[in-house]
């Protein structure tokens, strides 16, 4: 039993009359080994226990052999078994479908699967109960098979409970084969399937599984008073199905899915059947919720420091941003450290901060109004604030006194909602505030510096960035300029001193 917030602190009498059950069916019936070649007893071999004769000529490339008799409902022998001769040995020895109700193909069908053996599966690939049960398993539906070799017993089981979750066998067809012979893999799969006397199994004993998934339990006919699933002809298709449970609380009857069901807030998982009236007390379990409210605070005050560390932590002006020539000449330890307190301070005193500390301490002490139009706050669970900087304290007998006079107040404080106004700040509990808190507080940052890296990003401190950045190219644009200027200056300047040297030389040379 488990109740919500919603649940009231009243006793409920509790009644489990059903359990939800899984479409379970287990063999009743001797699995007889009646082919002529069986070198044992209990072979586990389906060429064994599928056919009272098998015969397979190599040489010709040929089975012959002879089927099951049929099995009545009630387990008797009908008769009536087939012979067949001139069968391929790739033909199906036998076939029938099988359904979970709620798998579905690609285009919404419920799922059917074959499950099939060839005879040279049953002949040469020596195939077993144990191999019939794993294609069951594995055929990607919420069934499954199992054979019990010390009891005998073969099981198919839906994993899932309820109505429609079901297990839908359908035997398949006889069919030519192309050797002329005729196949009875439908009518040797009703065979084995009759053979096995499969019975529902519901609450420890065994039922007919005809009789079984309505809302009506006394229809329910014990193995005693009904039949086994019983199929009359290939081709055929018989379900049985899971069921849900009854509950009976405070004189009210609810239905069991899976075996629970939530009423007024409580919800309730049968184990077993009830022989009388169970009586549940629902109380308020006032510690944990002591603990989620002593977390909270706990929480609350670790945030707030560290904001508080942030906006009051001042710069350190020895410490400025390193140069690349002074990164190259430091060690990587070295830089790590001095970039450390060259980061210090970067929020002292920001606006930004000191905004989201605001309105943090905003949304926890402001008083919430309620639907009936008083008001309630975090002071009234017995917490109040200590210090300058708006750190919480929780006075624990303070809240457990307000809990026993109104056992809602905590939601009442932490998850109160304006039903018609959602966005309504006055009638928010504190979780809703401080949630818009964060939100806002986020796009905040996001505006002035931005999500990521990328400096192409819309925020105050890219754009200012992309600023320095088209300063600093027209800033060498300019140097570049001017440096052509002088390189050209210089380039006249040798010019006209080479000029002058070769004229200095022809005058120097003409008065020799």
């Amino acid at each position: 039993i488990s109740a919500n917030s919603s649940a009231s602190n009243i006793t409920h009498r509790v009644n489990v009359t059903d359990l939800s059950y899984s479409a379970r069916l287990i063999s009743t019936g001797t699995i007889a080994r009646v082919n002529q070649n069986a070198t044992s007893s209990d072979s586990i071999y389906l060429k064994d226990i599928l056919f009272k004769t098998l015969n397979y000529n190599s040489s010709t490339g040929k089975v012959s052999g002879t089927t099951l008799n049929k099995v009545n409902a009630n387990g008797t022998d009908a008769g009536g078994s087939s012979n067949f001769n001139n069968v391929n040995i790739n033909d199906k020895a036998i076939s029938f479908f099988i359904s979970d109700g709620v798998t579905t193909e690609a285009n919404g069908d419920i799922k059917k699967v074959e499950i099939s053996f060839k005879f040279d599966d049953i002949i040469n690939g020596k195939a077993s109960l144990n191999d019939l049960a794993s294609k069951i398993s594995q055929a990607g539906l919420n069934i499954k098979a199992f054979y019990d070799y010390d009891s005998g017993q073969f099981s198919i089981y839906n994993t899932k409970n309820g109505p429609k979750n079901t297990i839908e066998i359908t035997t398949g067809e006889n069919y030519d084969s192309e050797n002329g012979g005729r196949v009875y893999a439908g009518r040797v799969a009703a065979n084995f399937l009759n053979e096995l006397q499969l019975y529902q199994f519901k609450d420890g004993e065994l039922y007919d599984p005809s009789t079984l998934g309505d809302d009506d339990s006394s229809n329910d006919e014990t193995k005693d008073a009904g039949n086994a699933m019983y199929f009359s002809a290939p081709n055929e298709t018989v379900t049985t199905k899971g069921g849900d449970g009854k509950i009976n609380v405070d004189g009210a009857t609810y239905k069991l899915v899976d075996n629970k069901a939530t009423v007024d807030g409580v919800t309730y998982t049968a184990l077993n059947k009830t022989s009388e009236p169970a009586v549940v007390s629902i109380s308020q379990d006032t510690d944990e919720i002591v603990d989620k409210v002593k977390s909270f605070v706990a929480d609350y005050n670790k945030l707030l420091s560290s904001l508080y560390e942030k906006y009051d932590e001042k710069p350190n002006s020895d410490y400025k941003p390193l140069t690349q020539s002074q990164r190259d000449g430091m060690k990587e330890e070295q830089i790590t450290k001095w970039e450390e307190k060259a980061k210090a301070g970067l929020l002292y005193h920001d606006q930004t901060l000191g905004k989201i500390i605001q309105n943090l301490r905003s949304a926890i002490s402001d008083s919430i109004e309620l639907d009936d139009g008083s008001t309630v706050s975090i002071f009234s669970l017995g917490i109040s604030t200590t210090g300058l900087k708006g750190q919480l304290q929780l006075d624990e007998d303070k809240l457990k006194a307000a809990l026993d006079k109104n056992p809602n107040i905590v939601s009442d404080v932490f998850t109160h909602l304006d039903k018609n106004d959602l966005d309504n700040y006055s009638a928010s509990g504190v979780a809703q505030r401080l949630g818009d808190v964060f939100v806002n507080a986020t796009k905040s940052i996001k505006s002035r510096a931005g999500s990521s890296a990328d400096i192409t990003e819309d925020s105050d401190l890219n754009n200012l960035l992309r600023q320095l950045q088209t300063r600093m190219s027209n800033f060498k644009k300019l140097m570049n300029s001017f440096e052509t200027a002088l390189y050209k200056k210089y380039d006249a300047m040798e010019a006209t001193l080479a000029k002058l040297g070769t004229q200095l030389s022809f005058v120097m040379g003409g008065n020799s």
